[in-house]
Order: structure tokens, then sequence, then C-alpha cells
């Protein structure tokens, strides 16, 4: 399978510039990076698939987060798991200033942000720096897996070095080795995910939850949709369970009325010996928004942020 290889001037790390040369190549064409591509499997357990395809199908990069935990931990920890690695392997790895990338004829756009690279003599190695609170079981995850086979796609080479470590303070090294029919396989799966999104289609697979379509339509327009009469048993089908949920919330209001009934002022109750429910005084502190509006209007409108929600009703419903 043909295959144009090239490397990109890095931005820094995680900053806007960075996130737009993964989102879109130089000529505008959406393309997927190694750390989510994944998602395109239903199989990143934090990138969901449908908030992936709606982040694609948009026309706007992502924008820089504030590191969680887990993230600080890499960016903290990653030059150390270089180093020990580098003499634990006996190859002295450096961070690359370039990020890899590559495209097939048929629209598959790949690009790779590498932890370590080595090269001599026309030579290469590819290392992938993980800090897990996991402890490591000799198996990548699935996500890794996926990752390690488009870096390897990227960078040309056909087995990824891991550099793992865990709680038990040992760095872990495992060779990921990939075999030519795993690449075409996925080049033929980012082939067909990029070429839905570029014809503005869902792609196979996808299942849209209503907060991953309210950030695709964000805004309403004073425009009607006129939909057609197939689509009606969606409608039915939505009144019937929320008919059903209300019914349900009505019988738990009624149950957890007779059980604290039989509860009376007692906190914690027992059946057989064994606590089978609690009813406990919690106390709350609330701010009053509206009392502080009236006694300090100016300094709560430099506090108050504005924000845009839309809201769905069947017709017939009241808000």
């Amino acid at each position: 399978m043909a295959l144009n290889r090239y490397r990109i001037a890095k931005p820094a790390h995680g900053g806007q510039e960075w996130l737009n040369i993964r989102f879109r190549d130089e000529h505008g064409n959406k393309r997927v990076s190694a750390s989510a591509v994944a998602a395109i499997y239903g199989l990143h357990p934090f990138v969901p698939m449908d908030k992936y395809a709606a982040e694609l199908l948009g026309d706007v990069a992502p924008t820089p987060i504030p590191p969680n935990p887990a993230m600080e931990r890499g960016n903290r920890l990653e030059p150390f798991v270089m180093e020990w690695a580098s003499d634990k392997l006996g190859l002295p790895f450096i961070t690359p200033e370039e990020m890899f990338a590559a495209d097939s004829e048929n629209g598959a756009r790949m690009v790779a942000t590498l932890d370590g690279l080595w090269e001599q003599d026309g030579i290469r190695k590819v290392l992938e720096i993980k800090t897990t609170t996991r402890k490591w079981e000799g198996q990548l995850p699935d996500y890794w897996r996926i990752q390690g086979i488009q870096q390897a796609i990227c960078a040309d080479v056909n087995q990824i070095l891991w550099a793992i470590f865990d709680p038990s303070m040992i760095l872990h090294i495992h060779v990921q080795h990939i075999t030519q029919a795993e690449m075409d396989e996925h080049i033929a799966a980012v082939e067909n995910w990029l070429n839905s999104i570029e014809l503005g289609m869902t792609p196979t697979g996808v299942k849209w939850s209503y907060e991953t379509v309210q950030t695709r339509y964000k805004e309403s327009l004073n425009s009607t949709s006129n939909i057609d009469p197939v689509h009606k048993s969606l409608f039915d089908q939505l009144r019937h369970v929320r008919s059903e949920l209300e019914s349900y919330k009505k019988l738990e209001d009624t149950l957890k009325a007779c059980i604290c009934e039989l509860m009376g002022e007692s906190d914690t109750a027992v059946m057989n010996g064994y606590t089978v429910a609690t009813w406990k005084t919690q106390v709350r502190d609330t701010f009053d928004t509206k009392a502080f509006k009236e006694a300090h209007p100016e300094l709560a409108s430099q506090f108050t942020k504005q924000t845009t929600t839309r809201t769905f009703l069947l017709k017939g419903e009241s808000k």
C-alpha cells in the first residue's frame, strides 16, 4: 500500500498550534492522531466514538485543556522515564522536534507525536512512554496497541518499544511487533472513517448521544425542519420512555415513603442483621444567588457567566 510519509515541525506540546496540526493538514484536510485514533474502533476509554466523530465533523480544532492529574504525572515523569529506558535499552533516545505523518492514496491521513526516537545508519527505534496507576500485566490495552500501530505506520517502523512505569516503581519494557496486515487493516479503517467525515456523514458504528449532538448544533435558527413521517416511531418511543420513567419515579417515591415511614426517626434500617438502608440528616450550605444580586448587583455582574443551551421539548410538553 503506497504511503506518503513526511515530518512536520512540532509546536509546543499541548498548545493550540499543536492541536491545529493534529486536526487538519496544510491543505485543510482532517486527519487522526495516534493518541486518539482508537476512538474510531470504539476502543478508547477516554475518547468516546461519537465525541471524536463530532470533533472531526466540526470546523474548529479542539482548544487546550488544563492538565488533569494523569497528564501532569506523565509530563513530569516522562524525561526521567526516557533517561531510564535509554540506559536500560542502551539507546540514547531523544524527544523529536518533529511530528510524523503518513497519508494513503485513498484518504487515510495520520499523524503521531513520538515520545522518544533513536536513529542511526538508517535504523530507527521509537519509544512510547506510559506512566500508569494500574499494575502492568504484560499486555497492551487496546487503545495503546492501536496507538502503537499508527505510530509504526507514521514512523515507518515495524515495532514500538514501550517504557511503562507502574505503581510497582519498576520500569517495564515491552516490545510491540506490528505486522503489515495490522497496518493495512488500520489504514483501511482510517480511510473509511475520514471519507465519511469529508462527506459530512456519520462514520459507521457511531451512535450519537444527546450530549454530543448538542455540541454539534449549539445554537438554533428561526427555521422549521420538515421531518419525514417515516421517523414517527422515534417520537412515539420517546413519549413512551418518558411515560415509563415518570411512572417509575412515582413508584420510587411511594416505596421510599413506605420505607422511611417504617424507619421513623432512626437513621439506619437493619434486616436479618444486615444494614439495608440509611436515612441520615445532612447539613448543606447553599449560596443565595438572588439575595447576592440584590445586595451587590455590580459585583454580581462581574462574576456572571452567560452560557448558551438548547432545550428539547416534545409537542405538548411544558417547561
